[in-house]
């Protein structure tokens, strides 16, 4: 069985990490999302993966080299197609002639993806749609269900007018029949242009999955996703038998460490803390709900809470970061630095005053 899967979006909610990196390649412990969606793809017996991608497709095929078990190829999308448009590029380039998955490149989930094809195997369904229950449905395209089919799909509803709490996951099983819905002279959404079609002539279902299911399209679920990944992989925490752990260090788990990772003596690290490779802590640092990428210099008694730390960034002595901040690549924060709730500090930015203010962007 083939699977597609879309990793072309330029994730502008995600600014400014993704001002560096596309979405599909941020770390979750330390791995590219984009090899988690594969990983889980081959488990379920896909032999062949087409990933879309448009924007930094190159940082997309170098976190695809290596990837073994599963026959992986990358389509750069010379245009932006939306979502839909790539599944007819996918036809044309290398054909679609049975049953095939679509799955969005910024999902991090457990999805049974096995029993979503029995399931829509059993139904008869040309199309089906992998559904979650959420809080917020105006974030979604909505679905209302009558004994497992679709009968009503609503894209981003105003939350008092949603159809119900289940909201489409990104995660899709199609029969070729499917692409004669797809518009082939414009860009073009799964959402508002095929689904709605499909549900109006009654041949689209949903399958509702309980488990693990995060869209990293926003910050604070993109560290959510770490810290349930870490919760559930290593709920006990772990250290890379590389890293390098000081004297009197604490580490209060869940902790990740990556390889080639150190930190200093009389330093706190954690809980739901992941450090990527060889980042650098100081003496006496004290970390917690927060993902640090790779290569970052954490110099003495700084203080970090429920942050992402960018790659290569160097935070100073005595730096404080609050709730909700997100540097950017190659951030430099001087001695004693404070950034206050919220604050954004967009890539290769030099900080050598403290931001009292909360929800700044810093250019």
């Amino acid at each position: 069985m083939k699977a597609i899967v879309l990793a072309g979006g330029f994730a502008t909610r995600l600014r400014p990490l993704t001002l560096t990196k596309p979405k599909p390649v941020l770390p979750i412990l330390g791995k590219p999302l984009i090899r988690w969606i594969i990983e889980g793809l081959r488990g379920a017996g896909v032999s062949e993966v087409v990933v879309c991608a448009r924007y930094m497709a190159e940082h997309v095929e170098k976190a695809l080299e290596g990837v073994e078990g599963v026959d992986v190829k990358v389509l750069r999308e010379r245009k932006p197609l939306g979502d839909a448009g790539p599944l007819k590029l996918v036809e044309r380039e290398v054909g679609l002639d049975s049953t095939f998955l679509v799955v969005y490149g910024d999902v991090f989930s457990d999805v049974d993806v096995a029993r979503l094809v029995s399931y829509h195997r059993s139904v008869g369904a040309i199309a089906t749609l992998t559904l979650v229950e959420v809080d917020d449905p105006s974030r979604y395209g909505v679905a209302e269900l009558e004994d497992g089919k679709i009968v009503r799909f609503v894209e981003k509803p105003r939350r008092e007018e949603a159809p119900s709490n289940l909201a489409n996951a990104g995660v899709y099983v199609f029969e070729p029949e499917v692409l004669k819905y797809v518009p082939s002279d414009r860009p073009s959404k799964i959402a508002r242009d095929v689904v709605p079609r499909l549900v109006d002539e009654g041949v689209v279902y949903g399958y509702v999955h309980r488990g693990l299911w995060i869209d990293i399209g926003v910050p604070s679920d993109y560290l959510r996703a770490n810290v349930e990944a870490l919760k559930r992989f290593y709920p006990e925490g772990y250290v890379d038998p590389s890293a390098s752990i000081g004297e009197d260090v604490e580490l209060q788990h869940p902790v990740y460490i990556a390889r080639g990772a150190s930190i200093s003596r009389k330093s706190v690290i954690g809980p739901h803390v992941v450090i990527g490779p060889r980042a650098s802590i100081g003496e006496g640092t004290r970390i917690r709900n927060a993902v640090l990428f790779d290569d970052v210099q954490v110099d003495s008694y700084a203080y970090i809470d429920s942050a992402i730390v960018g790659s290569a960034c160097v935070i100073g002595k005595w730096c404080r970061i609050e709730r909700g901040c997100v540097l950017g690549d190659e951030v430099v924060l001087a001695d004693g630095v404070l950034l206050a709730r919220r604050t954004y500090v967009l890539p290769y930015k030099e900080v050598e005053a403290s931001i009292y203010e909360e929800n700044k962007v810093i250019l």
